[in-house]
This record gives structure tokens, sequence and C-alpha cells, in this order.
């Protein structure tokens, strides 16, 4: 299930889930602090962007209110002005039948003298009925050649004058300012002005006003618009309450222009300012720029800092990782090499302490095996070795006494034929004597199996070493080439043994040491001790070939035997005898050339106690 898991885990993220942790974290970090970069940015452009347009709004809104109080300041200057001229007594008389004397009055008090005359075009004198009766000015006889009296507004009776509607005049636009003249013949006084400007002008108060800004006055029904300089398309006026901002989206120039318009008071006119929203916007481009810029910077900083964090965390991991796969591939003494007091150190200090009971678990079960091993070993050769004292029983049982009786008549035999031939050959009475030989070695060999098959209870008594070592050292008698040397102190204390029994142990290491040095001879030494432990030592040692230590172990297994003679009995019976009598018999391994038996015998006074 969990194998399922990790695969459908696996599917779903996809190469994600490929990846080491090493990569996933700086990918990670990265990806994290680009998204808060992105929202940070988007958000920081949102805000901008809205309090930069709120401000161009807020600034376009004062501009075209200033100029709409500028215009309507000058428009009402130029009515006072009308006013002025419109109360001249002489344009009075005129009205009233003044003749051509009171013509030629009329018409000097028409005459523009004021500031600015090249803006002027006609001053016109007209009665209550619409008709022209002066016209003067450089522009009279143009103003003359249109129905001038349906382009200006009539004041009512009170108003010092009024202000008319935009008129394109050929290249011009002008418009008239109508004074009324007072009294009781009415008539009114009409200045036709020229809009001028150019275009440097304009430039200049569009760089007063900002940056690609746009100026516009026209008449309130739209019917003409201009630039100060010409005729233009009349733009689209914002809807809602005067000033109000509006955007407008050029067709054909993808550009979108924010404009804000105010009626001109006492005057049929508006005012227009537009500014691009491009140049507005584009100090907000600039500092998203920027904080792009930034953001990237801080993005290649936190990738630096996420890829040396993302080191240092890693590391440690796959330092964890290669110690628990070592230790998974067997190497238990392998530790985690991370010194740090964090959350990693104490996960590297509780693995290691870990690892270090794995360890002395494994060593604990390998002796458990290696101790359970080799009792299994001991129990097979304790079993091997049962086996084998079983075989020994039947063989010595079934067929101890059939050896041993036809044995007797043989040795009987022998001794018959060496007396009734004593003047025999010496090739005879060779003979006889190996018969007689290998008749003993035959008796030995019954009598092993018999010993090694019933061990009687030992006689226990008082022995000392030096009178046992005597007696059997004569039984032995004198072999040719050996030479014989005791070290048995006289004053050693007694060995609570059976006397017969442990002397046939002696014996048959006297025997095998002899057998052992061969025809060549050696050195045999017999040495008795005294052990702190209420127990004497006697050492038979030999300067024959030795014990070789791969056989050291065996040697008093039954039936093991390494002489082309004998079927390998006598250590076996000669331990198992030294053990009966509350001993033990061993090899002495590395304690010189030869070799060298101890036999271990309790004193009297350990028995005792």
């Amino acid at each position: 299930m969990a194998s399922r898991a990790s695969e459908a885990g696996s599917r779903h993220f996809g190469p994600l889930a490929k990846l080491s942790i090493r990569q996933k974290l700086p990918l990670m970090t990265g990806g994290l602090l680009l998204l808060v970069a992105v929202a940070l940015s988007w958000a920081a452009y949102v805000r901008v962007r809205r309090v930069v347009l709120q401000v161009a709004s807020q600034r376009l809104v004062a501009v075209s209110q200033q100029l709409r109080d500028l215009l309507q300041t000058q428009s009402e200057q130029l009515v006072r002005q009308m006013d002025t001229t419109a109360r001249k007594a002489a344009l009075g008389r005129y009205l009233q039948g003044g003749g051509v004397r009171g013509r030629n009055s009329a018409l000097a008090a028409l005459r523009y003298d004021g500031p600015q005359p090249e803006q002027v075009l006609a001053m016109e004198l007209w009665d209550d009925h619409g008709r022209r009766l002066l016209a003067t000015g450089r522009g009279a006889e143009r103003i003359a050649g249109f129905e001038a009296s349906a382009q200006f507004p009539r004041p009512a009776a009170g108003d010092s004058g009024a202000v008319g509607e935009f008129r394109a005049l050929g290249d011009s636009v002008i418009y008239p300012l109508v004074g009324r003249i007072p009294g009781s013949a009415a008539g009114f006084v009409v200045q036709w002005r020229r809009l001028t400007g150019t275009e440097r002008s304009r430039e200049q108060l569009a760089r007063l006003i900002g940056s690609s800004a746009g100026l516009y006055v026209g008449n309130a029904t739209g019917s003409l618009w201009t630039n100060l300089v010409s005729v233009t398309a009349p733009p689209r006026v914002p809807r809602g309450p005067p000033g109000a901002v509006g955007t407008d989206e050029r067709a054909g120039s993808g550009s979108t222009y924010m404009a804000s318009a105010w009626p001109i008071p006492g005057t049929p006119w508006m005012v227009l300012v537009e500014f691009a929203r491009a140049p507005v916007l584009a100090p907000v481009f600039l500092f998203v720029r920027g904080l792009a810029l930034i953001a990237l910077g801080f993005l290649v900083v936190g990738l630096v800092a996420a890829w040396f964090l993302s080191r240092r965390i890693t590391r440690p991991l796959l330092q964890l990782t290669a110690a628990a796969d070592a230790i998974a591939a067997g190497e238990y003494a392998r530790r985690v090499p991370v010194e740090r007091a964090d959350e990693l150190g104490r996960l590297a200090h509780a693995f290691d302490t870990m690892a270090a009971r794995v360890e002395a678990s494994q060593h604990r079960l390998e002796e458990q095996v290696a101790e359970r091993t080799r009792e299994l070993r001991e129990a097979q050769s304790a079993l091997v070795r049962r086996e084998k004292l079983a075989m020994l029983g039947q063989l010595a049982s079934g067929v101890g006494h059939e050896l041993r009786n036809p044995l007797g008549v043989m040795t009987n035999a022998i001794y018959y034929l060496e007396a009734v031939q004593a003047s025999a050959p010496a090739e005879v009475k060779e003979y006889l004597q190996i018969l007689r030989q290998q008749v003993a070695l035959s008796e030995k060999i019954v009598s092993d199996l018999l010993d090694f098959a019933r061990v009687k209870p030992p006689q226990h008594g008082e022995v000392r070493l030096a009178d046992l070592a005597g007696v059997q050292l004569q039984r032995l008698g004198s072999p040719h080439g050996v030479r014989v040397r005791v070290d048995v102190p006289g004053d050693l204390p007694p060995a609570r043994v059976d006397p017969v029994q442990v002397g046939q142990v002696v014996f048959n290491l006297l025997a095998n040491a002899v057998q052992a040095m061969g025809d060549a001879g050696g050195e045999l030494l017999l040495r008795g001790t005294r052990n702190g432990a209420g127990s004497v030592t006697l050492e038979v040692s030999d300067t024959g070939p030795g014990v070789p230590l791969e056989i050291a172990e065996k040697i008093f297994e039954p039936l093991f035997t390494t002489k082309a003679r004998g079927i390998g009995l006598g250590l076996a019976v000669s331990r198992s005898l030294a053990q009966a009598n509350g001993g033990d018999l061993t090899l002495a391994v590395g304690a010189g050339p030869g070799a060298t038996f101890v036999l271990t015998l309790p004193t009297h006074a350990a028995a005792a106690a």
C-alpha cells in the first residue's frame, strides 16, 4: 500500500518528485520569492498608478478650473470695456439723429484705442431694430459680408454687456462683445475680436499647464472648437458635472487622454484641458521597472541564500542518508560527523546513539550466534563422541573376551616354544620376540578398549608424585637413546587419587613421549609443581616433533590418532582416568620444543575440604 501511495505521489508531482531536496529547496524558495515579488510589484503598480492618476486628475481639474477663471476674468474685463464704450455720449446722440457731424463724432467714439488692437477686427453700432448704423476697423468689410446681426446676443436692460459664441471667419476664429447704449435711444455697440494665437504660444501654454497637455476653447453648444490657433475637431467632453474627469481613447492613435471641461460663467464658452495618460503613467512604469530590478536582485540574493541554506540543511541529511545506507549494508561502526546545536545536530546525535545501540545489539547478537554455534558444535562433537563411545562399548563388550583368549593361547605357545627350543637359531628367537611384542601390543589395545568402555570407580589414596613417577619409570624401563630427567620435589603435598589408574595415565604419557622421539632419541623430562588452588601438577615433556596446533584439540578424542599403529585410545583413556580422579590432563601449547602434557591432581587437603 505504501509503495502504491509513493507511486501515486510520484505521478501526481511529476518531475518535481524526482528532484533532491538540495534542488527542490532553492526552486521552491525562488518560486515563492518570485510570487511574492510579482504580487508586491503588481500591488505597488496598482497603488501607485491609482495615486498618480488621482493626482493627475486633481491637477487636471485645477488647471482647467484656473483657465476657466482666467477666461472668465478676461471676458468680464472686455465686457466692462464695452460698457465704457457704449456709454459714450456721441453714440447716444447719433442714435437720436446727430447728422453728419454726429456721425463723425460717433465713428471717433467707436474707434478702438485699447491694448492689443490687432485682435479687434471691427467696431459696429447697431440700433434696436437690427440695423448696422456704423462700422469701423480693418475687418469691418469682412464682418459686413455675413449676417452678423444673428451672431451676437442682445444684452437686456440693466446688463453691462454680453459675450457671443465663437465663429469661424476664414482662417480666424472671431467672437463678438456687445454693449448696450443706455438712454431713450436703444442701440448696441458690437466689437468683433479675433482669437489670436500661435503654435509657439500654444506650446508655451502647454508647457505651463503640463507636458503633452491640450487646451481647447469652444462654444458650450459644441458648434465650434479651437485650440487657440485654428479650428479643430470637437473634443469629447466628459460626462457628468462640470470639472468631471473623463477618458478618451483616440481612434487610430492608440493613445488615451484624460480631459476636464468647465463652462465659463457669463459666456457661452467652455474650456477643456486634456492630458495624455502615457506621460502621466511614465513615472509609474519607471517605478515599477526599478521595483522589478530590485525584486530581481532580491530574488537572486534569495536564490543564493536558499542554495547555501539548502546545502547547510541537505549536507547533514546526505550524511545521515549515507550513514543509514552504510548501516543497512552492515557497516555498523559508521557515524555521522555533524557537530551542530540545532535540530539536525540533535538528529545526528540521536542517529549516532541509535547506531551505537544497533552496533552493540549486532555484536551481542553475533556473540550469541557464535556462542550458540559453538554450543551446537560442542553438542555435535559430544553426540559424535557418544556415538563413538557407544560403538566402542559394543566393540569392547563383543570382542574383548573373544580376543583375550586367543592372545593368551598365543602367549603360552610362544613361552612353550622358547622353553623347548632353548638352542634354537638366533633368527627363530628373534621372530619369537617379534611375536611376543605384537601379542603384547594387541593385549594393550584390548585393555584400552575395555578400560575406555568401563572406567572403574577410583580407589582413592595418598600418593606422592615422586613415588608415582619412579614406579612408572621403572615399568617403562630404559628406552634406547632417551635421557630421562626427573624434577619432582619430595616435599610436594601428596595427591589423593587411585594410584593404579593415575599410574596408568603417567605410564601412557611416558610411552607416548618415547614413541614420539623414536629411534633418534631425545630428552624426557618429568617436573612436579604445586598449585595454589589445592592441586599438584606433573608435566611430561619430550623433544619430539610436538603436536601441530590444528590437531591440539583433537588428540584427546577417541579413535583419533596420527600414528601408523594404534587406534587412538591412549590419551582419551588417560584424560578419562584423570578426570575420574578429580584432576585433568591437558596439552601445554607453545611451552617449548616437542610436546608437554600437564597432569593436574587434587591434593589430600583439597579433597578433605
